[in-house]
């Protein structure tokens, strides 16, 4: 059967698994025709999985849950990638080390959440929106920096802290869970997500999914340049420095059992009801499932 499976951004290391789970016969094995798409804008993910017009892709948690607050019900069957540290990444000379350095500054972000972390957390911290500008990145945050558009802006130590360092800047981040007092980066994990009417429909083909890309991870993790040259033959373009040390970073981030980790989806709930992103903290057992997570194939 032919899928199509929308990816978070542009195709880049940290889908690494499910390339690999694709070319090397993973998905094909199990009668699954995967189709992957790069999104010209990831904010249209959750809503078109959600609207049921795609019928699986990736997403961050934060989203999910703000999707489902929109009347969408989408589901995460399980995590790809678990707490990649994320927050306000700035160069060096920026002397940004707190939230209420970021006064008088220009601070980037990808979509409309991260403008609503910033929001709230300079709220909190006493500034007012007359304080900061706000200034929309989308995908190329470390581009931003380091032509200096932006002063500070959200991003990944494991992706766009790697890009800023490897052009020879030093840099900083300003961890959100931190500031916020999270615990952990729970709220950037990145999810399978699909929609409740495929899930009643087509439970067999997400059982079988899970198990395919379930082994693209494993050997993702065991064999790393195996699944390099995966990744590299589906875009050569990766095929660089660069990108090589962006994947080495993201690695200990790959989840081991690709499960849906209930702490945090606790966790992401009231932080969602905090930034207004839901009127109330849902049920969060009602966001996710273990159904089809292969836990009979992960390692003890």
């Amino acid at each position: 059967m032919k899928i199509s499976f929308l990816l978070n951004w542009y195709l880049n290391p940290y889908h690494a698994p499910i390339i690999v789970a694709k070319e090397m016969g993973f998905y094909s094995e199990r009668n699954i025709d995967l189709a992957i798409i790069e999104p010209t804008n990831p904010s249209d993910v959750t809503h078109l999985i959600g609207q049921g017009d795609i019928p699986l892709g990736l997403k961050a948690m934060v989203h999910c849950y703000a999707a489902r607050g929109r009347g969408f019900k989408v589901k995460s069957i399980g995590t790809l990638l678990d707490e990649p540290p994320t927050g306000l990444i700035a160069l060096k000379h920026k002397n940004i080390n707190h939230i209420t350095d970021i006064k008088g500054k220009r601070i980037g972000y990808v979509g409309e959440f991260g403008k609503v972390m910033v929001d709230n957390l300079a709220s909190e911290a006493g500034l007012t929106p007359n304080d900061y500008t706000t200034v929309r990145t989308g995908m190329d945050a470390a581009h931003a920096l380091i032509n200096d558009k932006v002063d500070a802006a959200i991003g990944l130590s494991c992706f766009q802290q790697v890009e800023i360092q490897e052009q020879g800047f030093e840099s900083t981040m300003l961890r959100i869970d931190e500031a916020a007092h999270l615990g952990c980066c729970c709220f950037c994990s990145i999810l399978f997500i699909t929609h409740e009417k495929f899930i009643k429909t087509h439970p067999d083909l997400l059982s079988e999914f899970m198990r395919a890309t379930l082994a693209g991870l494993q050997v993702t993790r065991e064999d790393p340049e195996k699944a390099l040259s995966c990744l590299f033959a589906v875009k050569p373009g990766l095929d660089t420095p660069l990108y090589k040390k962006i994947f080495y970073h993201t690695l200990p981030y790959f989840s081991r059992d690709l499960l849906n980790v209930e702490r945090d989806w606790r966790k992401v709930g009231k932080y969602a009801q905090k930034l207004g992103i839901i009127a109330q903290e849902n049920d969060f057992k009602e966001c996710f499932t273990h159904a089809f997570a292969p836990v009979d194939l992960c390692p003890v």
